[in-house]
């Protein structure tokens, strides 16, 4: 629900939010951020939300909700004017729309957002794998190896990519498809910014192989962050989160090989 505050109120209110962008995501994403964010939580997202020129790999373990602070930090990114043209890529166009809908569903549901920002849907621009805001801000799921070019949007060249769960167990037996994903990744998707606009790019995904595209990108940029379920020490590194007892139960139930890829990047 909405809170009671007149339009000035709340004007000066969103102004405060906007200052910080871990009170905004807090007040307007309070059903995300259940468990309080570590400190390699909160340095992600300043990076990814001060830098407007940025490429960023998060190798996080599963359970560290990776994808989630990605989210809020581009629901953040787009409302406060910062980026407008965002892309959203995956392994395939399925899994790419998945990757849409959290965005798309806070336009629709977030009564918090509405209240703040109104209602942002642009009619007739609506659907599961592309939609566009009133202010302009255009969404777009693209699957690995699509085309990026062609859309209505064409003159909008994108200033953001998020490459979530790039590569695949099956992708990463075979060096040539690994090539061929890194080759569109690179000239086909890449290739579609302008040099002149400032381009966030985001890469999420744990280190499955000794060479895949996430660890392609780990090289080419800016920061790339590793953080495993547990740290050197032997510790759960979000223990408000992920407890020990709960750590151990989860790996118990899959093999060594299984633990050190999804769960400590190796």
């Amino acid at each position: 629900a909405a809170d009671n505050l007149s339009p000035v109120e709340r004007k000066k209110k969103l102004e405060k939010l906007e200052a910080n962008v871990i009170e905004w995501i807090l007040f307007f994403f309070s059903e995300f951020a259940k468990y309080p964010f570590t400190k390699f939580h909160k340095k992600a997202i300043k990076r990814i939300t001060t830098n407007m020129e940025w490429y960023e790999v998060l190798s996080w373990s599963r359970e560290l909700a990776k994808s989630t602070i990605v989210f809020m930090c581009m629901m953040y990114l787009v409302l406060t004017g910062k980026k407008k043209n965002v892309l959203l890529i995956s392994n395939s166009h399925e899994n790419a729309v998945r990757l849409l809908e959290p965005y798309k569903k806070a336009f629709e549901s977030n009564s918090m957002l509405k209240a703040y920002y109104g209602d942002l849907r642009e009619f007739g621009s609506w659907t599961a794998d592309e939609f566009t805001l009133t202010t302009g801000a255009t969404f777009r799921a693209i699957g690995a190896l699509e085309s990026p070019r062609g859309t209505r949007k064409d003159a909008v060249r994108p200033d953001t990519a998020l490459v979530d769960d790039f590569d695949t167990d099956e992708g990463c037996r075979n060096p040539d498809t690994i090539d061929k994903n890194w080759t569109w990744w690179e000239k086909a998707l890449y290739g579609t910014r302008d040099t002149a606009v400032k381009t966030l790019i985001v890469f999420c995904g744990n280190i499955i192989a000794r060479d895949c595209c996430v660890v392609r990108a780990g090289h080419m940029a800016d920061h790339w962050d590793v953080v495993n379920i547990r740290d050197e020490k032997g510790y759960s590194t979000w223990p408000s989160k992920n407890t020990e007892e709960s750590i151990d139960i989860a790996l118990s139930k899959i093999s060594t090989a299984a633990q050190q890829t999804e769960y400590f990047n190796n």
